[in-house]
């Protein structure tokens, strides 16, 4: 990330990873008067790491505000962990979106993700279409079937224009997601925009005109095996939590659909309420670290407060 921030700014926007790394030279953070942590749903190690480190803060600092935000969170928990702090609602402004699940489960996600998209073009009304996916490879490997498969459908079909987003995609070409949808031929099918992404659009962005959301179940997480001691990222079931996220996506302008590839007995039953913690499943051995030099010895009491 490139550093934006002077002397006059009064807003700034980092990772939560960049504000942990801040408190190793600024443990009581000084230098911010409100701190907001967004996503807190994600439960990212960093986040998990934040929230006992100001809490601490909070402590010595009678003049700090700190803000804990989500669209999904188990708010009460939260509001508990913090000494009772006062908990506000605000109701969401989403359309609401019409959810459909697969009557059998799907052998290949990947294909079954590239079939409902060639059909959500061919057979539905105007909006645009966003993909989950896993990762870089799949992403790719989606964008050149559904633009070969769209191709095939002749004039039957609008324009289309696909775009991949994941992490590791150069910055010129992530913007390129906020293009407008091709126009479509005088009198004919309306042109239409399919971005195929990673959880990166599950809550960091909001695209305008997504109208129609495929979900397969899926992303990827890192997972720490101790017994070998090797960290993998493995594809795993999303939460229901994620779920709903992702669901949401396609009701931010109108009303939307979203395809779930995966059967309405396996979201309820399979898939778990909340995601999994990233620190129940890493290898802890920097954040030791990090807290031994934030001057927290007592790991094991300090870790049940």
């Amino acid at each position: 990330f490139e550093e934006c921030s002077g002397p006059r700014t009064r807003v700034k926007f980092a990772t939560d990873g960049m504000l942990l790394r801040e408190a190793m030279s600024d443990p009581l953070l000084k230098r911010y008067s409100v701190i907001i942590l967004d996503e807190a749903h994600e439960r990212t190690l960093a986040t998990d790491v934040l929230f006992g480190l100001l809490k601490g803060v909070l402590e010595r600092r009678a003049d700090l505000k700190v803000v804990v935000m989500s669209a999904t969170l188990e708010a009460e928990k939260f509001q508990g962990y913090f000494l009772d702090a006062p908990l506000i609602k605000v109701p969401g402004r989403l359309h609401p979106v019409e959810i459909f699940y697969t009557q059998q489960p799907e052998r290949d996600y990947l294909e079954a993700a590239i079939r409902t998209a060639v059909q959500i073009h061919a057979a539905e009304p105007e909006g645009d279409v966003l993909v989950f996916l896993t990762g870089e490879e799949e992403i790719e490997d989606a964008c050149r079937k559904i633009s070969n498969e769209v191709e095939q459908l002749g004039e039957t079909a609008g324009p289309v224009t696909v775009f991949p987003l994941y992490s590791s995609l150069p910055p010129a070409q992530q913007q390129r997601i906020f293009e407008q949808a091709p126009a479509g031929r005088a009198g004919g099918p309306p042109g239409r925009k399919i971005i195929v992404s990673t959880n990166i659009a599950e809550t960091s962005l909001t695209i305008d005109g997504i109208v129609y959301v495929i979900d397969p179940g899926f992303a990827k997480q890192k997972v720490y095996n101790p017994r070998i001691r090797v960290e993998s990222l493995l594809v795993s079931p999303i939460s229901r939590a994620s779920a709903h996220q992702r669901a949401g996506r396609a009701g931010r302008t109108r009303p939307g659909k979203c395809f779930r590839l995966y059967t309405e007995q396996s979201f309820h039953k399979d898939l778990q309420e909340q995601t999994y913690p990233e620190i129940l499943r890493s290898n802890l051995g920097s954040v030791v670290l990090q807290l031994k030099k934030l001057g927290i010895d007592d790991l094991v009491r300090r870790a049940g407060e």
